[in-house]
């Protein structure tokens, strides 16, 4: 279970210090290292960007500035002078209120979107060093309240949301009598094994629907799964190694017992994440599954011919985010446009390189932590100029936690875009196309 605690006290300052030490290994070292101070990473995070927008300038939301704890903690222990200053007691002393400015720093104001690794000309992975200090705060049990909640009701009820097997099923039946699709549950032997995530069971119930019409569609052998219904790892945001761990091993019986062959992640970016590159280190000799994300099965479909996508469904001018996990850190960029060039009569994309779209400001847990609404809210301010520059009110998804983020954003500043998701798109592209 991960912890939340309001106080903090020597206890969790030495359990803090502990677990950053600890994470510190040679790769980590070499970009705690390689920090030149040239503060390029700034202009790239879309939390500093915010601020600046609102007129006003927070160092203290610098990419390179969310390691400068973990880099004197590494200094102290690792270089020859930060080893004398501790034997004479100018080591690093760590207070209070430093931990609750870490809180700040590594979870209010931080999705972990790498769009600062991109810029950095060192290439330095902030991201890295993030996650070792989100996972130093949860070992001493100071994660956010409201992102310990949703990792602990993951863990007991097998989702964030609490939609546990009984209540994934009546979703299903739901969506199968409202949307009139049939979905096979514990289908064995299938091929592919489709998870959807609780926020499209529970708030995006047609996503799901629309990502059954196209499997079903395609012709491949597949099913979901009540040992594996939750595509969502919360432990990933919380960066707890057990929680993380413990929601891939659900999916990866799940899957076994299924005897699949494929993994289709559904429209979330840390659930692809989670299953295509943090599933096959943790379980290197049974995590024998390609993992792809629904995007990549759809571009895959049609490039061999079981789908075809010949009929444009979105008029208006519309434009593209990018999630930035199954994106700009997962590499798929070229499928949502390709897809994109099917279903879209006037598609602008808002970046020249779409490895430098902007993060929707909801993601690595920021969303559900009520206490970052503020840093959220002023993020989403650089996020809208990207809409605005190319003149779209329509903006395609591939991520429900995105189209979730970005929902609340734009009605927070009263701003009328609509957000559509792309699997979506190509479920009524192939409608139209059948009649």
């Amino acid at each position: 279970m991960v912890e939340f605690k309001e106080q903090i006290g020597r206890t969790e300052i030495e359990k803090f210090y502990e677990f950053c030490k600890k994470g510190i290994n040679m790769e980590v070292a070499s970009y705690l290292e390689a920090c030149v101070r040239c503060g390029i990473c700034a202009e790239a995070c879309l939390f500093y960007m915010g601020e600046n927008i609102s007129g006003r300038i927070d160092p203290t939301l610098t990419p390179a500035y969310k390691a400068d704890l973990l880099r004197d903690i590494y200094r102290e222990n690792y270089t020859i002078i930060g080893r004398i200053k501790k034997l004479l007691g100018l080591g690093v002393k760590i207070k209070p209120e430093d931990l609750k400015e870490q809180i700040k720093l590594a979870f209010y104001t931080c999705t972990m979107c790498d769009r600062c690794t991109k810029a950095c000309p060192m290439g330095i992975d902030t991201p890295k060093l993030v996650s070792i200090v989100r996972g130093a705060l949860t070992y001493a049990g100071l994660t956010p309240k409201d992102l310990a909640d949703a990792t602990n009701l993951s863990l007991e009820k097998g989702s964030p949301l609490g939609v546990d097997t009984q209540t994934f099923l009546k979703r299903l039946e739901f969506i199968s009598e409202e949307y009139e699709v049939d979905i096979p549950v514990d289908k064995k032997p299938a091929e592919y094994l489709y998870l959807p995530s609780s926020i499209e069971l529970m708030k995006f119930p047609s996503s799901v629907a629309s990502a059954v019409k196209v499997l079903n569609k395609s012709g491949v052998s597949w099913s979901m799964s009540t040992k594996a219904h939750e595509a969502t790892n919360f432990g990933i945001f919380a960066q707890s190694k057990e929680a993380t761990k413990e929601m891939l091993s659900r999916v990866l019986e799940g899957a076994k017992e299924l005897d699949v062959k494929y993994i289709i992640a559904p429209e979330c970016g840390h659930a692809y994440q989670s299953m295509r590159f943090i599933a096959p280190n943790l379980f290197p000799e049974e995590w024998n599954f390609e993992v792809l994300n629904i995007v990549e099965f759809i571009d895959r479909m049609v490039e061999t011919g079981r789908l075809s996508i010949n009929r444009k469904v979105l008029m208006e001018k519309s434009t593209l985010h990018d999630s930035c996990q199954i994106g700009r850190r997962g590499g798929v960029l070229k499928e949502p446009r390709r897809i994109l060039g099917m279903l879209a009569e006037d598609f602008r994309d808002s970046v020249l390189i779409p490895e430098h779209n902007i993060c929707c400001g909801g993601g690595g847990g920021v969303l559900v932590i009520k206490d970052a609404d503020y840093y959220r809210q002023k993020a989403f301010l650089s996020k809208m100029t990207l809409f605005d520059k190319v003149g779209a009110k329509t903006v395609v998804c591939y991520c429900a936690n995105c189209m979730l983020a970005l929902n609340t954003g734009a009605k927070e500043l009263n701003r009328d875009y609509r957000f559509v998701s792309i699997v979506e798109l190509v479920a009524e592209a192939i409608e139209e196309g059948e009649e």
